[in-house]
C-alpha cells in the first residue's frame, strides 16, 4: 500500500460509522419525553391505569403513580434514575414496600407512545402508556 493509505481509510472508516451515530443522536435529541403519560400497565390478571411525569432541564426527573396496586402503592413515587437515550425511556423507581421497579419503554409514533416492560419484585409489568396533550 501506498503511504498515507492507511490513515485515510481510517478516516474514511470514521466518517461512515460517525454519521449514523450523529443522526441517532440527533433523533433523541428531536424527541422530548417529558411531559404527563398515562395508561394501562398490566401484571398477570391484574392492571390499573399508570401516570408517569418527567420533566426537568439538563436531566429528567419526575414521578410514577400506580393505581390498583397494594405493593407500589397509590400514592406518585419519585424517580430514581430516568434517562432518554436509544429510542428508549430508562427509568428506575421504588415502590411503598421497599421494593425497586426497573424499566424499559421505547417511544413511538414521533414521541406520542411509551410501550414496554418494567420488572418490580421478579415479575414483568406490561406498560402502553400516552403523551397528554397540554
Amino acid at each position: 500500500m501506498k503511504a498515507g493509505t492507511i490513515p485515510l481509510l481510517a478516516a474514511m472508516a470514521w466518517l461512515v460509522l460517525a454519521v449514523p451515530l450523529r443522526a441517532a443522536a440527533e433523533g433523541d435529541a428531536a424527541i422530548d419525553v417529558r411531559g404527563t403519560w398515562t395508561g394501562p400497565w398490566y401484571l398477570g390478571m391484574t392492571s390499573g391505569v399508570a401516570t408517569l411525569t418527567l420533566h426537568g432541564e439538563a436531566t429528567l426527573e419526575g414521578s410514577l403513580q400506580l393505581t390498583n396496586n397494594e405493593r407500589f402503592g397509590t400514592a406518585a413515587r419519585p424517580l430514581s434514575e430516568a434517562r432518554f437515550e436509544g429510542g428508549q425511556f430508562r427509568f428506575k423507581v421504588t415502590g411503598e414496600d421497599g421494593q425497586r421497579m426497573t424499566g424499559q419503554l421505547p417511544v413511538a409514533g414521533e414521541g406520542t407512545r411509551m410501550k414496554g416492560l418494567a420488572k418490580y419484585s421478579g415479575y414483568n409489568i406490561k406498560f402502553e402508556l400516552t403523551r397528554q396533550k397540554q
